[in-house]
């Protein structure tokens, strides 16, 4: 084996990917699953992702969990969406050119900490996948984004949901986001619903989508 490869083949933590699945508000269906990776040491991805950006390794652990997303979702009914997440400098990469197989809905959700430019959605698009924008609320995923990427769904990060069912600030960001969506013709994702109260939170503001345990936590996929 060349010892770029062998490098390369150390370097990427075993893991297996779990997938949660997002529903329609109104028909109360699932529609589709979010592919997250977890870790066999069982650290969470958010460390393991700092810690090859740290090492400057950052797009090479997400191409190895992209290309293992894509494997695992196989099993998946091709009429389920599937949405993986990535960093914008990954998106850009040419290693993505070819990676999702035709006859599935495919989605990359964009990291809230990435630095994206004018020109990634024309990338998601080349790709034939749709543009979300992840965790919007938290890190640089602001409303701006929105209005700047015209991405084609944007989630709401779990602090904003679940904070706007008590308080008025968060009922206040929910409103701007979903306005900010809207206006560039996105649909919308309530992320981290957990409760009944959650649910009927979302519903009531107009949301598309949601996501969270209450539906079900991330799993193997199991038909």
């Amino acid at each position: 084996m060349p010892d770029a490869v062998l490098a390369l083949a150390v370097m990427i933590p075993p893991h297996e990917i779990h997938f949660q699945c997002i529903v329609h508000l109104e028909s109360q269906t699932v529609i589709g699953y979010e592919a997250l990776a977890r870790f066999q040491d069982r650290r969470s991805p958010q460390v393991h992702l700092e810690e090859a950006l740290a090492a400057g390794q950052l797009m090479e652990l997400e191409l190895a969990l992209l290309r293992s997303a894509v494997a695992a979702a196989a099993v998946i009914p091709a009429q389920y969406a599937v949405t993986l997440n990535a960093s914008a400098e990954t998106i850009d990469s040419p290693a993505l050119d070819g990676l999702f197989p035709p006859g599935r809905l495919w989605g990359i959700e964009l990291a809230e900490t990435s630095t994206p430019d004018d020109h990634l959605r024309r990338r998601t698009r080349e790709l034939g996948v749709l543009l979300l924008i992840d965790d919007a609320g938290s890190a640089n995923a602001t409303t701006e984004w929105v209005e700047a990427l015209h991405p084609d769904i944007v989630k709401v990060d779990r602090r904003i949901i679940q904070g706007a069912c008590y308080d008025a600030g968060a009922q206040l960001e929910l409103e701007s986001f979903l306005a900010a969506a809207r206006a560039v013709g996105a649909t919308t994702v309530a992320e981290g619903v957990e409760t009944e109260e959650h649910e009927r939170m979302a519903i009531t503001s107009g949301i598309d989508f949601a996501q969270g345990w209450y539906y079900g936590r991330p799993a193997p996929y199991m038909s």
